[in-house]
């Protein structure tokens, strides 16, 4: 009579307030409030096979569980808009505040009598200890936004916002954030308007600083637990057990982006062009403490980053007609990121605040020894050795590539239609695994193996090789700049054929539109790394027929 019984009540409640003011003034709101009550019954009869003689009278067991949701929102937003001899002008004045609340709890019985009798009174006991929690956050923000536009030519946005969270510690609980851009489109010039070249002409730029939190809740906080194993007189003791800081602030990231929009000959070709420098300042991470102080780390902001990068887009229609389409597009995207500063707590700390990012770890390898076919290493105060320790570990290498984007073209007859998409990176590196596990450490007693295991490996004296000597296969390999190697990718990502039917052909089968569409992913994948795909990853070819049909 084994069973798991769950189940859940949500309600929701709405209000909302739309007032016209005047021509160009509105009032809005909005108050919503969603509660959600869930209960969770799981049994396991005293006959289950899973219980045997050893475990005693003690069998079959219950646990009980509820959980209770709250999420109350509000919003208030004030809007005015006018026009008059091009001018354009919008402003919209905001509030809002979000409470969520969340409370569970768990108990667990032990020793039923029989399959029939489930009810907790008919436990012999208590199993543990009941758990229970409870969470509450609270946001309370406001927001001002405008813009303004001349005879769709010259383009301005402000845009301001304070925000107020209980995540943050006690003296770092608001803060302001803000941005502002401006732009012009010069193909809406009088004198651009007859050119046969640009069919847009638009230079853009804007500036802002936003923020965010990323940790669990509560960490500003100092949090206590019970000594449930201990009774006395004056009730259960307490102790420490996560060190908050209360002075744990916003994490916040200045943006500056500008860019271009060019259009020829009525938009035949299209390219967007970007750029960006971002400076995030108070980053938010673990700061590593002496064990000796009863914890391991706590909540800082601890420095600053810099992360720039270019994006380009580009989109051409080669060929069209009345029949035929023929469109070209790319992409291409460039970022890096730099550590600017840390604090100056983190200092020692630095390494490992650079593997938060892309760089890959390990000895550096200077080959294989013709002479005797040990690999040589190279220790970091520059002494030649050929015995790995993790202790010499340094940067061997960079994951993140120097350029990754898209390409495709779509391809059209009448009702026909053809998409293809493909994926690209360069640059990069990547630690070649395969080579590793299959060649190098390659298990010769009981698996079939890579013919590079023979063909690559050093045999005698005088070989130049890039495997040590079979040999000493019964040792494991250490991470070495000898299995990093340039991480170049192309990949045909996707191909979609469809079929549109015509309006005579619908109007028989009496449907508003009918399309049917076939789909291949992943159709081809060249890499400058020789290695087997699907090992450490789920990896599939797929195949999707879709019809949409529009009554």
């Amino acid at each position: 009579n084994s069973f798991d019984h769950s189940g859940y009540d949500e309600v929701t409640d709405d209000l909302s307030l739309n007032w016209r003011i005047t021509d160009g003034l509105r009032l809005r709101g909005q108050f919503s409030v969603l509660m959600r009550n869930s209960t969770g019954d799981l049994y396991k009869d005293p006959a289950s096979a899973s219980y045997s003689a050893s475990t005693g009278n003690i069998n079959g067991e219950k646990t009980e569980s509820t959980q209770k949701r709250t999420v109350i929102d509000g919003s208030l937003s004030l809007m005015y808009n006018n026009t008059f001899k091009g001018h354009n002008l919008n402003i919209c004045l905001s509030s809002n505040m979000r409470q969520m609340q969340s409370t569970a709890s768990e108990t667990r019985y032990r020793g039923f009598p029989g399959g029939d009798l489930v009810s907790s009174n008919y436990a012999a006991e208590v199993y543990g200890k009941p758990s229970s929690s409870d969470n509450t956050t609270r946001l309370v923000g406001a927001l001002l936004t405008s813009n303004y536009t001349y005879n769709n030519i010259y383009l301005a946005d402000l845009t301001g916002r304070i925000d107020g969270s209980s995540e943050f510690g006690s003296d770092k609980r608001w803060s302001m954030f803000w941005s502002t851009g401006a732009g012009i489109n010069i193909h809406n010039y009088d004198f651009m308007k007859s050119n046969e070249l640009f069919s847009m002409l638009k230079f853009r730029v804007s500036y802002g600083l936003t923020g965010k939190t990323n940790f669990s809740l509560y960490s500003a906080k100092d949090m206590y637990q019970l000594q449930t194993d201990s009774w006395y007189p004056t009730g259960y003791g307490v102790f420490l057990y996560q060190m908050g800081n209360p002075n744990l602030k916003w994490e916040r990231k200045y943006t500056l982006d500008y860019g271009v929009e060019i259009g020829l000959w009525h938009d035949k070709i299209y390219l967007k062009a970007s750029a960006y420098d971002e400076r995030t300042i108070d980053l938010i991470t673990d700061y590593t403490i002496p064990s000796s102080t009863g914890f391991t780390s706590y909540k800082e902001n601890m420095g600053k980053v810099k992360n720039t990068g270019v994006e380009l887009e580009l989109r051409a229609r080669l060929y069209s007609d009345r029949n035929w389409l023929f469109q070209l597009y790319g992409s291409f995207a460039r970022n890096k990121n730099t550590i600017i500063e840390i604090s100056q707590a983190m200092r020692d700390y630095n390494k490992r605040v650079e593997e938060l990012f892309s760089s890959i770890y390990g000895m550096k390898s200077l080959g294989i020894s013709p002479t005797n076919g040990k690999e040589i290493y190279l220790r970091r105060n520059g002494d030649v050795t050929d015995v790995w320790s993790a202790d010499e570990w340094t940067i061997i290498g960079d994951t993140a590539p120097k350029g990754q984007g898209s390409f495709g073209y779509t391809l059209s007859y009448k009702q026909l239609s053809m998409f293809a998409s493909f994926l690209y990176t360069f640059g990069g590196d990547a630690y070649n695994n395969t080579l590793v596990s299959y060649v190098e450490n390659a298990d010769i007693k009981n698996d079939n193996v890579d013919k590079r295991v023979l063909l690559d490996r050093w045999q005698k004296p005088g070989d130049i090789t890039t495997m040590k000597d079979i040999r000493d296969r019964n040792v494991t390999t250490g991470a070495s700049s000898r299995f990093v190697q340039k991480n170049n990718t192309l990949q045909w990502s996707s191909l979609t054929m469809s079929y549109n039917f015509r309006p005579e052909q619908l109007k028989k089968l009496h449907l508003s539109g009918l399309r049917l569409s076939f789909t291949m992913n992943d159709l081809f994948y060249w890499s400058t790394i020789r290695q087997e795909r699907g090992l450490d990853y789920p990896y599939s070819r797929s195949f999707n027929l879709t019809t949409n049909i529009i009554f």
